[in-house]
């Protein structure tokens, strides 16, 4: 029987890949807005097991009607302790526990709105923040798109 190791990660580095902005219309209504604002949200996972470190890029759309508003890519990247107890790889399969995903998420989805909010500062879609997520809902809908 294996002795499991503890799972420790820490944030090691952000970086914002892409920004982009159209702002919307002064004279739309937030009332319209809201009703046209669609938000697509999209997550990459990477193992980079020579550093012991797992990268989520994430990349999150505001669609006004069918018109890309806002699109918004980051990476950040997590060093963890003892990463082969919680990610494996088979063949091109990436294998990653529910419980550590979760974790990242977590901080991955708060430290994107964060920096969204920044780059918006001004704008008119700043009134339109990245929605508070539950992430244990977005792992959910991440492994339901795996399934089909």
């Amino acid at each position: 029987m294996t002795k499991v190791k503890e799972v420790q990660f820490k944030l090691s580095r952000v970086k914002e890949i892409s920004f982009s902005c159209t702002d919307l219309v002064n004279d739309l209504t937030n009332e319209t807005i809201a009703k046209n604002l669609k938000i697509e949200i999209g997550f990459n996972f990477q193992l980079l097991k020579d550093s012991n470190e797992f990268a989520v890029r994430t990349l999150i759309q505001y669609l006004f009607k069918v018109d890309e508003v806002l699109k918004y890519e980051n990476q950040i990247v997590f060093k963890v302790k003892n990463i082969d107890q919680v990610v494996s790889l088979e063949k091109d399969k990436m294998n990653i526990k529910d419980e550590f995903l979760l974790s990242l998420l977590s901080v991955v989805i708060g430290t994107t709105r964060g920096m969204m909010i920044k780059n918006t500062m001004g704008k008119k879609i700043n009134d339109f923040p990245l929605p508070i997520l539950n992430p244990k809902e977005v792992l959910d809908n991440l492994k339901e798109k795996i399934i089909k």
